[in-house]
Protein backbone atom coordinates (compact mmCIF):
# COMPACT_ATOMS: atom_id res chain seq x y z
CA UNK A 1 0.00 0.00 0.00
CA UNK A 2 1.24 3.52 -0.79
CA UNK A 3 2.33 5.07 2.50
CA UNK A 4 1.52 8.64 1.40
CA UNK A 5 -2.20 8.01 0.84
CA UNK A 6 -2.78 9.23 4.40
CA UNK A 7 -1.26 12.60 3.49
CA UNK A 8 -4.20 13.39 1.18
CA UNK A 9 -6.81 12.24 3.69
CA UNK A 10 -6.92 8.43 3.57
CA UNK A 11 -5.39 7.59 6.96
CA UNK A 12 -7.93 4.80 7.57
CA UNK A 13 -6.90 2.78 4.52
CA UNK A 14 -4.64 0.10 5.94
CA UNK A 15 -4.72 -2.83 3.50
CA UNK A 16 -3.89 -3.42 -0.14
CA UNK A 17 -7.47 -4.52 -0.75
CA UNK A 18 -8.85 -1.20 0.53
CA UNK A 19 -6.36 0.69 -1.64
CA UNK A 20 -7.42 -1.31 -4.72
CA UNK A 21 -11.08 -0.44 -4.07
CA UNK A 22 -10.15 3.26 -3.89
CA UNK A 23 -8.12 3.09 -7.11
CA UNK A 24 -10.93 1.24 -8.89
CA UNK A 25 -13.48 3.85 -7.78
CA UNK A 26 -11.15 6.66 -8.92
CA UNK A 27 -10.70 4.94 -12.30
CA UNK A 28 -14.46 4.92 -12.95
CA UNK A 29 -15.03 8.46 -11.65
CA UNK A 30 -11.98 10.36 -12.87
CA UNK A 31 -11.38 14.11 -13.09
CA UNK A 32 -8.90 14.20 -15.99
CA UNK A 33 -7.60 11.65 -18.49
CA UNK A 34 -4.60 11.71 -20.84
CA UNK A 35 -3.38 9.05 -23.22
CA UNK A 36 -0.81 8.55 -25.95
CA UNK A 37 -0.14 5.73 -28.37
CA UNK A 38 3.02 3.81 -27.43
CA UNK A 39 2.56 0.90 -29.82
CA UNK A 40 0.46 -0.41 -32.67
CA UNK A 41 -2.32 -1.54 -30.33
CA UNK A 42 -1.40 0.05 -26.99
CA UNK A 43 -2.02 3.43 -25.37
CA UNK A 44 -0.37 4.72 -22.23
CA UNK A 45 -3.07 6.25 -19.99
CA UNK A 46 -2.83 8.59 -17.02
CA UNK A 47 -6.01 9.23 -15.04
CA UNK A 48 -6.22 11.80 -12.25
CA UNK A 49 -8.95 11.84 -9.63
CA UNK A 50 -9.05 14.93 -7.42
CA UNK A 51 -10.42 14.69 -3.86
CA UNK A 52 -9.99 18.38 -3.06
CA UNK A 53 -8.12 21.44 -4.33
CA UNK A 54 -4.87 20.23 -5.94
CA UNK A 55 -4.78 16.81 -4.20
CA UNK A 56 -5.69 13.44 -5.63
CA UNK A 57 -4.62 10.06 -6.99
CA UNK A 58 -2.94 9.46 -10.34
CA UNK A 59 -3.45 6.10 -12.07
CA UNK A 60 -0.97 4.88 -14.72
CA UNK A 61 -1.62 1.94 -17.03
CA UNK A 62 -2.04 0.66 -20.58
CA UNK A 63 -5.18 0.40 -22.71
CA UNK A 64 -5.45 -2.02 -25.65
CA UNK A 65 -7.66 -1.80 -28.74
CA UNK A 66 -10.50 -3.59 -26.90
CA UNK A 67 -10.32 -0.87 -24.21
CA UNK A 68 -9.03 -3.35 -21.64
CA UNK A 69 -7.05 -1.43 -19.02
CA UNK A 70 -3.99 -2.92 -17.31
CA UNK A 71 -2.89 -1.09 -14.18
CA UNK A 72 0.82 -0.28 -13.90
CA UNK A 73 0.74 1.68 -10.64
CA UNK A 74 -1.08 4.48 -8.79
CA UNK A 75 0.20 7.22 -6.51
CA UNK A 76 -1.17 10.16 -4.49
CA UNK A 77 -0.09 13.62 -5.58
CA UNK A 78 -0.12 17.30 -4.69
CA UNK A 79 -0.14 19.85 -7.52
CA UNK A 80 2.44 22.57 -7.02
CA UNK A 81 1.27 26.13 -7.59
CA UNK A 82 4.54 28.06 -7.89
CA UNK A 83 6.86 27.92 -10.90
CA UNK A 84 10.57 27.39 -10.26
CA UNK A 85 13.31 27.67 -12.89
CA UNK A 86 16.13 25.12 -13.05
CA UNK A 87 18.62 25.48 -15.92
CA UNK A 88 18.81 21.79 -16.93
CA UNK A 89 16.23 19.18 -15.97
CA UNK A 90 16.96 15.53 -16.69
CA UNK A 91 14.34 12.77 -16.57
CA UNK A 92 15.31 9.25 -15.51
CA UNK A 93 13.05 6.22 -16.00
CA UNK A 94 12.50 3.66 -13.23
CA UNK A 95 13.19 0.06 -14.20
CA UNK A 96 10.24 -1.64 -12.48
CA UNK A 97 7.29 0.49 -13.63
CA UNK A 98 6.18 3.35 -15.88
CA UNK A 99 7.40 6.06 -13.51
CA UNK A 100 10.10 8.69 -13.71
CA UNK A 101 12.30 10.88 -11.53
CA UNK A 102 13.43 14.37 -12.36
CA UNK A 103 16.99 15.44 -11.60
CA UNK A 104 18.23 19.03 -11.58
CA UNK A 105 20.70 21.30 -9.81
CA UNK A 106 19.33 23.95 -7.50
CA UNK A 107 21.77 26.78 -6.87
CA UNK A 108 19.70 28.13 -3.96
CA UNK A 109 20.17 24.84 -2.12
CA UNK A 110 23.57 24.06 -3.55
CA UNK A 111 22.57 20.41 -4.13
CA UNK A 112 21.15 18.20 -6.86
CA UNK A 113 17.42 17.65 -6.35
CA UNK A 114 15.69 14.37 -7.21
CA UNK A 115 11.89 14.35 -7.36
CA UNK A 116 9.02 12.21 -8.62
CA UNK A 117 7.56 13.29 -11.97
CA UNK A 118 3.75 13.63 -11.75
CA UNK A 119 2.86 14.44 -15.40
CA UNK A 120 4.09 11.17 -16.87
CA UNK A 121 2.07 11.19 -20.12
CA UNK A 122 3.30 14.72 -20.91
CA UNK A 123 6.89 13.48 -20.77
CA UNK A 124 6.22 10.29 -22.77
CA UNK A 125 4.42 12.35 -25.42
CA UNK A 126 7.40 14.72 -25.57
CA UNK A 127 9.80 11.78 -25.92
CA UNK A 128 7.79 9.93 -28.59
CA UNK A 129 7.45 13.07 -30.71
CA UNK A 130 11.21 13.76 -30.42
CA UNK A 131 10.63 17.07 -28.65
CA UNK A 132 12.89 16.39 -25.67
CA UNK A 133 15.81 18.10 -27.38
CA UNK A 134 14.18 21.25 -25.97
CA UNK A 135 15.52 20.78 -22.45
CA UNK A 136 12.81 21.85 -19.96
CA UNK A 137 13.67 24.45 -17.33
CA UNK A 138 10.39 25.17 -15.51
CA UNK A 139 8.67 23.05 -12.90
CA UNK A 140 6.27 23.29 -9.99
CA UNK A 141 7.11 21.53 -6.73
CA UNK A 142 4.54 19.72 -4.61
CA UNK A 143 5.20 17.42 -1.68
CA UNK A 144 3.42 14.99 0.62
CA UNK A 145 4.24 14.50 4.28
CA UNK A 146 3.19 12.00 6.94
CA UNK A 147 4.99 13.63 9.86
CA UNK A 148 5.53 17.27 10.68
CA UNK A 149 5.43 19.88 13.41
CA UNK A 150 4.95 23.62 13.65
CA UNK A 151 7.71 25.82 15.09
CA UNK A 152 7.75 29.50 15.94
CA UNK A 153 9.12 31.88 13.35
CA UNK A 154 12.39 33.79 13.67
CA UNK A 155 12.27 37.60 13.65
CA UNK A 156 15.61 38.29 12.02
CA UNK A 157 15.13 42.08 12.08
CA UNK A 158 15.16 41.99 15.85
CA UNK A 159 18.48 40.17 16.11
CA UNK A 160 21.49 42.39 16.71
CA UNK A 161 24.84 40.71 16.23
CA UNK A 162 28.08 41.91 14.68
CA UNK A 163 28.12 38.70 12.63
CA UNK A 164 24.51 38.59 11.43
CA UNK A 165 25.28 39.04 7.74
CA UNK A 166 26.88 36.31 5.69
CA UNK A 167 30.00 37.40 3.75
CA UNK A 168 28.46 36.25 0.42
CA UNK A 169 24.87 37.06 -0.53
CA UNK A 170 22.53 34.38 -1.88
CA UNK A 171 22.62 35.89 -5.39
CA UNK A 172 26.44 35.98 -5.41
CA UNK A 173 26.59 32.44 -4.04
CA UNK A 174 24.38 31.13 -6.86
CA UNK A 175 26.72 32.68 -9.43
CA UNK A 176 29.76 31.16 -7.70
CA UNK A 177 28.16 27.69 -7.67
CA UNK A 178 27.44 27.97 -11.40
CA UNK A 179 31.05 28.98 -12.09
CA UNK A 180 32.44 26.24 -9.84
CA UNK A 181 30.32 23.67 -11.68
CA UNK A 182 32.05 24.74 -14.90
CA UNK A 183 35.50 24.26 -13.37
CA UNK A 184 36.31 27.76 -12.07
CA UNK A 185 38.82 27.10 -9.27
CA UNK A 186 38.67 30.68 -7.96
CA UNK A 187 34.90 30.35 -7.48
CA UNK A 188 35.42 27.02 -5.72
CA UNK A 189 37.95 28.64 -3.40
CA UNK A 190 35.55 31.52 -2.63
CA UNK A 191 32.78 29.03 -1.80
CA UNK A 192 35.12 27.11 0.50
CA UNK A 193 36.08 30.29 2.34
CA UNK A 194 32.42 31.26 2.63
CA UNK A 195 31.59 27.88 4.16
CA UNK A 196 34.39 28.37 6.68
CA UNK A 197 33.05 31.82 7.58
CA UNK A 198 29.53 30.40 7.94
CA UNK A 199 30.81 27.65 10.22
CA UNK A 200 32.60 30.26 12.34
CA UNK A 201 29.41 32.37 12.51
CA UNK A 202 27.31 29.40 13.63
CA UNK A 203 29.90 28.36 16.22
CA UNK A 204 29.74 31.82 17.82
CA UNK A 205 25.95 32.08 17.84
CA UNK A 206 25.25 28.55 19.04
CA UNK A 207 26.82 29.40 22.40
CA UNK A 208 23.95 31.76 23.26
CA UNK A 209 21.08 30.70 20.97
CA UNK A 210 18.97 27.68 20.17
CA UNK A 211 19.95 25.80 16.99
CA UNK A 212 16.53 26.38 15.36
CA UNK A 213 16.94 30.12 15.93
CA UNK A 214 20.35 30.17 14.27
CA UNK A 215 19.11 28.00 11.37
CA UNK A 216 15.98 29.63 9.93
CA UNK A 217 15.40 27.10 7.11
CA UNK A 218 17.04 23.97 5.71
CA UNK A 219 16.50 21.41 2.94
CA UNK A 220 18.38 18.11 3.33
CA UNK A 221 18.19 14.60 1.79
CA UNK A 222 16.61 12.11 4.17
CA UNK A 223 17.11 8.35 4.42
CA UNK A 224 17.88 6.10 1.45
CA UNK A 225 14.94 7.19 -0.73
CA UNK A 226 16.24 9.69 -3.31
CA UNK A 227 12.97 11.66 -3.35
CA UNK A 228 12.65 12.16 0.41
CA UNK A 229 13.88 15.26 2.23
CA UNK A 230 13.92 16.73 5.70
CA UNK A 231 12.91 20.39 5.54
CA UNK A 232 12.41 23.41 7.74
CA UNK A 233 10.62 26.27 6.01
CA UNK A 234 8.52 29.36 6.58
CA UNK A 235 4.73 29.08 6.11
CA UNK A 236 3.54 31.65 3.57
CA UNK A 237 -0.01 30.43 2.99
CA UNK A 238 -2.43 27.86 4.44
CA UNK A 239 -5.21 26.09 2.59
CA UNK A 240 -7.50 23.81 4.59
CA UNK A 241 -8.92 20.99 2.46
CA UNK A 242 -11.59 18.46 3.39
CA UNK A 243 -11.19 15.20 1.47
CA UNK A 244 -14.54 14.78 -0.27
CA UNK A 245 -14.54 11.00 0.22
CA UNK A 246 -13.06 10.43 3.69
CA UNK A 247 -14.01 13.88 5.09
CA UNK A 248 -10.59 14.09 6.74
CA UNK A 249 -8.98 17.54 7.08
CA UNK A 250 -5.64 18.07 5.36
CA UNK A 251 -3.45 21.16 5.14
CA UNK A 252 -1.89 22.47 1.95
CA UNK A 253 0.96 24.65 3.19
CA UNK A 254 2.90 27.00 0.94
CA UNK A 255 6.44 26.77 2.29
CA UNK A 256 9.40 29.06 1.59
CA UNK A 257 12.56 27.02 2.08
CA UNK A 258 15.97 28.34 1.01
CA UNK A 259 14.33 30.68 -1.53
CA UNK A 260 12.22 27.85 -3.01
CA UNK A 261 8.41 27.92 -2.84
CA UNK A 262 6.70 24.53 -2.67
CA UNK A 263 3.33 23.17 -1.58
CA UNK A 264 3.36 20.59 1.21
CA UNK A 265 0.22 18.57 1.93
CA UNK A 266 -0.14 16.84 5.29
CA UNK A 267 -3.04 15.22 7.13
CA UNK A 268 -4.15 17.23 10.17
CA UNK A 269 -3.75 14.12 12.38
CA UNK A 270 -0.05 13.94 11.42
CA UNK A 271 0.71 17.62 12.06
CA UNK A 272 1.85 18.60 15.55
CA UNK A 273 0.94 22.19 16.40
CA UNK A 274 -1.26 24.86 14.86
CA UNK A 275 -0.07 26.21 11.49
CA UNK A 276 -0.08 29.97 10.98
CA UNK A 277 1.49 32.30 8.45
CA UNK A 278 4.97 33.27 9.64
CA UNK A 279 5.47 30.12 11.68
CA UNK A 280 7.71 27.33 10.38
CA UNK A 281 7.02 23.79 9.22
CA UNK A 282 9.52 21.06 10.11
CA UNK A 283 9.02 17.60 8.67
CA UNK A 284 9.84 14.81 6.23
CA UNK A 285 8.49 15.14 2.69
CA UNK A 286 8.21 13.10 -0.52
CA UNK A 287 9.11 15.62 -3.21
CA UNK A 288 7.13 15.68 -6.47
CA UNK A 289 7.14 18.02 -9.45
CA UNK A 290 5.18 18.79 -12.59
CA UNK A 291 7.70 19.67 -15.29
CA UNK A 292 6.58 22.01 -18.05
CA UNK A 293 7.42 20.46 -21.45
CA UNK A 294 7.10 23.19 -24.06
Amino acid sequence: MHRYLRAIGFSKIRTKSEQNKLVNAAFHDFSTKQEISVGVDTNLVQINRFFGNNIGISIIGEMDLDEHFTLDHAFPFCSGLHTTVHPEIQIEEHSNQESYSGVSDDYDLGITLIYSLTNIVDYVKCKWTNQFYKVPSKLRFGALSTEGKILCGVHLDHLVHPYDTQPISNAARKKLIAKAKNGDMDALEDLTLDDMDTYSLITKRIKDEDLLTVVETYFMPYGIDNEQYSILGIIKNIDKITNEISKELVYNLTILCNNILLNVVINSVDLEGEPAIGRRFKGIIWLQAKVEFE
